[in-house]
């Protein structure tokens, strides 16, 4: 099994004993158990949404742009070909100063070609990792705002336990539809300016019961 699937099955069942020992600690309550797909979240809201958006937008202009250096490329390739083929075929007609002449020309354009597909080759890996850099930070962003969101929901509304996954998760075998709080995180998370953070609730203190 991947290691990655065994540290989520290892999560999942120290969660699970912890909502096992949460159930006989307080047996006179009802435990409260959320589930939330964060991916959902990220795809379904208008924030998610918007992001990814823009991360497209990028992308394309990005994709547009080494498009048309590569074309440019393909280009001056043929026309260095052209002209190799011409000079080849008049060499024997030109005089020592012309084929010099179209010599040095010709060296000339290579040097110029090679440098523009240095610069491509090197525009081409500083914004594809910049793009990537990118996509991590909105992720990161995004992410870091749905759990203040989760984390404000599981506090007002008193839950004990909320789990990250979905009905396809490979880790959670099962798992009852109707504790899945994933459109209320998408309402909330939605609710939220992208400029403002929420306010962490103060945290219960120990040994008091809500």
């Amino acid at each position: 099994m991947h290691k990655r699937y065994v540290r989520r099955a290892v999560l999942w069942t120290c969660m699970m004993a912890v909502v096992l020992g949460l159930g006989r600690a307080e047996t006179a309550h009802a435990q409260k158990v959320g589930v939330v797909d964060l991916q959902a979240v990220l795809d379904q809201s208008t924030r998610g949404r918007s992001a990814k958006d823009r991360l497209r937008e990028l992308g394309d202009r990005l994709q547009q742009e080494i498009k048309s250096k590569l074309e440019f490329k393909r280009q001056k390739e043929e026309e260095l070909q052209k002209l190799q083929t011409e000079f080849r075929s008049q060499k024997d007609l030109l005089t020592e100063q012309a084929r010099a002449a179209k010599d040095e020309d010709y060296r000339r354009r290579a040097r110029e070609l090679k440098r523009f597909i240095d610069d491509t080759n090197r525009f081409t890996e500083d914004s594809t990792q910049e793009f990537r850099e990118r996509e991590i930070r909105e992720t990161q962003g995004l992410l870091l705002s749905v759990r203040k969101v989760v984390q404000e929901i599981g506090e007002r509304e008193g839950y004990n336990l909320v789990l990250e996954g979905n009905e396809n998760t490979a880790v959670v075998l099962y798992f009852n539809k109707a504790i899945d709080i994933t459109p209320k995180i998408v309402q909330r998370f939605d609710q939220t300016p992208a400029d403002q953070t929420l306010a962490t609730p103060p945290a219960t203190p120990s040994g008091k019961k809500r």
